[in-house]
């Protein structure tokens, strides 16, 4: 990210958030610098030719829908220079253009391939009719959405292929990056981490590169409703299904299985001055329009709860009332941080300043992770059992937001390094075990309990 875009960043982020909070997030920023020396390297040629070689993969064919209006020639050549460069050649580009001029449809004819797809419409309805408009001519196995300006890499559709063709899934989704107007300088990327149910509930993490069934995609429809964020909403409308489904029969296949990611970056986002990725105010609507769609996830869920906007832009949070586990059978134990002289004590952002956002904002968000801590942990009554026959104490919770003070055997532990490991052991049993029956594990960073124990094997 250039010094413009990061003054631009910090002056939009501390007229919502204040001065001091813009101060540590800048600070972070110089600091961290989280892929500061990220660079795009696309596979080499070798490479490319064997992908076009390899019969291993099969015959998916991907219909990539793309809704347009006023396109800039150059933005629509490249767009459509980077799908005829696919190692993977079964695919259609269906372009849906709402313009009134003839930009796009002028830059479409400069191509002979029969395999792209225009589609002048009556007029411009919007994102989502527009694309809806692409996905009735859809005649793919899977739907892929490409944004009129982003641009794919040249491996993206053979290594979806590869990724859906044994099990096929739902929905797939891979990395991403950022790239300048040009085109030619990457920058941003975004590693995405597996399917994680709460942290896809704080943020449309999943974004691009998604492909889709076709099939499923085609019954839902993009609803006109969500536009600027009609990707997220269906993307919680798929996950909302499967979690129904979930609860309806234990047999259900769990959402973990049915959304797959690719982790490569496959999608370039490009940035210019209008666009989301480059200056996130211009499309404030989109915001609003992610809280509804997660306003409208969390009432077919049933869940009484309060969504609410993050600090961060984009990103939101469900606040659940008395206690998440009452509204949430499907998790085992929530629990927060434990904090040791201002840093992280144990988990996946062990030594990290509390103070930090961490990358892409995910120490402010909730998410799903493998191991919490007992020390800042309530556990649903289903696993309760599971507590006390690991820890062989009764059940307490010690979860900061409902009990101030751990219990006496805890602080004991605490006090020595011996103890200290003897506890570190005991989160990683109890987890594993909780995992295996079948609960998830929720991290709240918002509850934040400091330790005075010594040094241990935690930290």
């Amino acid at each position: 990210m250039s010094l413009a875009q990061n003054i631009k960043k910090t002056i939009n982020y501390s007229r919502k958030n204040g001065y001091g909070e813009a101060a540590v997030a800048a600070w972070e920023r110089m600091t961290a610098k989280y892929y500061a020396d990220y660079d795009y390297h696309a596979p080499d040629q070798d490479a490319l030719e064997r992908q076009k070689a390899d019969q291993g993969v099969s015959n998916l064919k991907f219909s990539i829908l793309v809704p347009a209006y006023e396109t800039q020639s150059v933005y629509m050549g490249a767009l459509i220079d980077s799908c005829i460069a696919q190692t993977y050649g079964n695919w259609e580009l269906i372009i849906a253009d709402g313009s009134i001029s003839d930009i796009v449809q002028q830059t479409v004819d400069r191509y002979q391939d029969t395999r792209i797809r225009y589609v002048r419409l009556a007029g411009n309805d919007g994102i989502a009719e527009n694309t809806n408009q692409a996905l009735a001519c859809a005649t793919g196995d899977y739907c892929g959405l490409l944004d009129h300006d982003d641009l794919l890499t040249a491996d993206a559709l053979y290594e979806m292929a590869r990724a859906v063709q044994e099990n096929r899934p739902i929905l797939a989704y891979s990395d991403e990056d950022k790239c300048d107007e040009s085109g030619k300088h990457f920058y941003d990327p975004h590693f995405k981490l597996d399917f994680n149910l709460d942290l896809i509930l704080t943020n449309n993490y999943i974004c691009h590169f998604m492909v889709v069934r076709s099939d499923i995609l085609k019954k839902l429809q993009i609803r006109k409703e969500y536009d600027g964020s009609q990707d997220y909403d269906i993307i919680l409308r798929i996950v909302g299904n499967l979690l129904l489904k979930e609860k309806e029969s234990k047999d259900a296949e769990p959402v973990e299985k049915a959304i797959v990611h690719v982790p490569k970056v496959l999608y370039h986002w490009r940035c210019h001055e209008n666009s989301t990725a480059d200056n996130p105010q211009s499309k404030m609507y989109a915001y609003e329009a992610g809280k509804k769609a997660l306003v409208d996830f969390a009432s077919r869920m049933g869940w009484k709860v309060d969504v609410r906007h993050n600090k961060h832009l984009g990103f939101y949070r469900i606040e659940y009332g008395d206690s998440v586990l009452s509204h949430r059978p499907d998790l085992a134990a929530v629990g927060g941080f434990v904090a040791r002289h201002g840093k992280v004590a144990g988990g996946i952002y062990k030594g990290q300043p509390l103070v930090y956002a961490g990358y892409m904002n995910r120490m402010d968000l909730y998410q799903n992770v493998a191991v919490l801590d007992i020390r800042n942990m309530a556990v649903g009554k289903r696993y309760q059992g599971i507590y006390q026959e690991v820890t062989n104490h009764s059940y307490e919770s010690t979860l900061l937001t409902e009990q101030k003070d751990l219990p006496q055997w805890l602080r004991e532990l605490d006090k020595s390094e011996q103890g200290s490991r003897q506890i570190a052991r005991m989160n990683e049993e109890l987890c594993r075990r909780f995992t295996k029956a079948g609960g998830r594990l929720l991290l709240d960073p918002s509850c934040i309990r400091t330790v005075k124990g010594v040094a241990s094997g935690m930290e």
